[in-house]
């Protein structure tokens, strides 16, 4: 690049831009289908990004989650990575997935913002449900496939989550973040009074970002396989 002669250093500008910052959280039984390699190592980052791994073998996926958090914002705030990104080990996503993710979140609309994929069931459903609408969202129905769409449930295995959101968290709930178990809540309203739900651990963290003011969306253009590693099926 040529300057002019006459140019001062206070007269440029300082370039500004600033790299994406992952933690990446591999939670597996420690086998993964040569499927989800492919995939994995086609996989996208965004321009100049960086990324720290931190893989949890054959825990419980509601403590391997928790574990993930808690390793997060024990990092000195200094080094602290932005986002949290959650990657199942039978996710099977196309190669830009990750860059389009980001590119949403970095928008600041969202603090919890995942793919969308579907629960790997006969009749395939999207994992996508919000509280006053009856059952799932369907594409077409609820939504326009492209569109970012509010949520207050849905899947965590291709999920980007702001780390200052879960330092607000922090704050103002106490450990664990997830956690799978026999509850009445959240939305205990759907079921019968003194029902005994056993929730997942998506939900529990879900509800928890709803009580600290969390936003929470799905961006329907970032498509996303779920694989069966029992049939070979990709819902």
């Amino acid at each position: 690049m040529r300057l002019d002669p006459e140019t001062k250093l206070e007269d440029m500008v300082v370039g500004n831009h600033k790299r994406a910052h992952f933690l990446v959280c591999l939670l597996t039984l420690g086998m993964v289908p040569i499927e989800y390699h492919v995939a994995s190592s086609r996989l996208s980052y965004p321009l100049n990004g960086k990324a720290v791994s931190v893989i949890v073998k054959r825990f419980e996926v509601g403590k391997a989650r928790d574990y993930c958090v808690e390793n997060l914002l024990k990092m000195p705030k200094e080094t602290r990575p932005d986002y949290m990104f959650f990657f199942g080990d039978d996710m099977i996503p196309e190669y830009d997935a990750l860059i389009k993710l980001y590119a949403e979140m970095a928008t600041g609309k969202w603090d919890v913002l995942t793919g969308l994929y579907y629960l790997k069931i006969n009749d395939p459903v999207p994992l996508t449900w919000r509280e006053g609408t009856v059952g799932y969202m369907y594409p077409g129905i609820h939504y326009k496939v492209g569109e970012v769409i509010d949520v207050d449930i849905t899947g965590m295995d291709f999920t980007l989550i702001s780390t200052e959101f879960l330092e607000k968290m922090q704050k103002e709930i106490k450990p664990p973040y997830f956690q799978t178990g026999p509850s009445t809540l959240p939305y205990a309203k759907y079921y019968e009074e003194n029902t005994i739900v056993t929730y997942t651990e998506d939900v529990y963290f879900l509800y928890k970002v709803r009580q600290c003011g969390g936003r929470i969306g799905v961006h329907t253009g970032v498509k996303v396989g779920h694989y069966d590693v029992n049939t070979g099926m990709i819902f």
